[in-house]
This record gives C-alpha cells, sequence and structure tokens, in this order.
C-alpha cells in the first residue's frame, strides 16, 4: 500500500513518522525521554504503548553520563528485543544541543520537542504541576502523537550564520528600542519639537 505524504494530517512531518512506525513496527521501538539540564539530566525509558522499561533515573550532563545513559539504553534494548530506539529530547535553552548530537552519532533517533509541546501536554492530561518526571511522561506523550521533530541541529557555515543572523537580529532590537526612548523623552521635555 502506497502513502502520500501529502495526505496524513501532520503533513510532510507527520508522514515521515508515522513511515518510519510502520516500517519498524511499534512492538518494535523503545522510546527514551530526556529532560536535558545544566547540571543533572533526567531519563525514562518505555516502549511505543507507554509502558515504563526503566523508572526515570538522572545522569549527570557530562560525557560519562552520557556514556552511563548509553549503556542503560543497550542493556534495555537487548534485554527487550528491541531494534529502534527513538530518543525524544525537550530544546531547554542550548543544553539539549549536545545530547543530540552524541545521540546521532550513536545512530539513535532523535525527535526534538519545544517545551510548549510538553507544556500543551501536561494540559491535555489535566496535570498543572511542573515536575521532571512529569515532564518525562509528556515527552513519551508527544512522541508516541508523532509530535516534534526530526532534524539534524545545524553545524558548520550553517551554524554560523544562524548565530551571526541572531547577533544582528538582537543589536537591531536594541537600536530600535534606543531611538524609540529618545523619541520618548524628546517627546516629554521638548514638545514643540
Amino acid at each position: 500500500m502506497a502513502y502520500s505524504i501529502f495526505n496524513h494530517i501532520q503533513g510532510k512531518k507527520g508522514s515521515r513518522w508515522a513511515e518510519f512506525v510502520r516500517e519498524t513496527g511499534t512492538e518494535n521501538l523503545m522510546l527514551v525521554a530526556i529532560d536535558a539540564a545544566k547540571y543533572t539530566q533526567k531519563a525514562m525509558i518505555c516502549t511505543f504503548y507507554g509502558d515504563i522499561l526503566v523508572k526515570p533515573f538522572e545522569f549527570d550532563a557530562s560525557m560519562t553520563g552520557f556514556e552511563y545513559l548509553n549503556k542503560i539504553i543497550r542493556s534495555e534494548k537487548a534485554k527487550n528485543g528491541l531494534k529502534e530506539v527513538v530518543v525524544g529530547i525537550e530544546t531547554t535553552g542550548h543544553y539539549y544541543e549536545d545530547l543530540v548530537r552524541r545521540c546521532h552519532s550513536d545512530g539513535y533517533h532523535v525527535r526534538t520537542l519545544n517545551a510548549a509541546t510538553t507544556a500543551q501536554e501536561r494540559q491535555a492530561l489535566l496535570n498543572w504541576s511542573k515536575t521532571d518526571n512529569l515532564d518525562l511522561m509528556a515527552i513519551v506523550q508527544s512522541m508516541i502523537h508523532g509530535r516534534g521533530t526530526s532534524n539534524k541541529l545545524a553545524s558548520g557555515n550553517v551554524l554560523t550564520l544562524q548565530k551571526l543572523t541572531r547577533a544582528r537580529r538582537e543589536l537591531v532590537e536594541e537600536r530600535t528600542e534606543t531611538q524609540n526612548l529618545i523619541r520618548m523623552h524628546m517627546d516629554h521635555i521638548f514638545r514643540e519639537f
């Protein structure tokens, strides 16, 4: 059966995720939710159906911590006979970037999720409290529903251009804000001009 990329409710992005899930088989998928942070990160490992294989655990935001995470993932993958690992990471500041790069280099499928997506998922579950464990559950739910993107992070010239563009945008905003302040003070002090 052929599936058109234009015939999915989430468009091209949703179509690719649905095709990946269909080809791999839901029973062969392991989902790893990671809540990235500056010093101590948290992860949880589940099946595609939401069955928890490894309860939430913490690991350092270092190479040693990532190796610890990787060891647990490989162990659970072998123990449960799963074929593919999908890692879901919430985009928090820049702390998630190293995780994304490492997971890509280790051959995992990575889905990055906007923090607003997990907040919406918590709201849908009628749970407004915010804890790391609830964030992990929201990340898993979001991945199951096909939310998030699978794009690789920019590198090389593209990354340099992104940084340059963002710096320019900030400078333009600062200049505009300064001009507006000058105009406001001129209007207050020298109204006749």
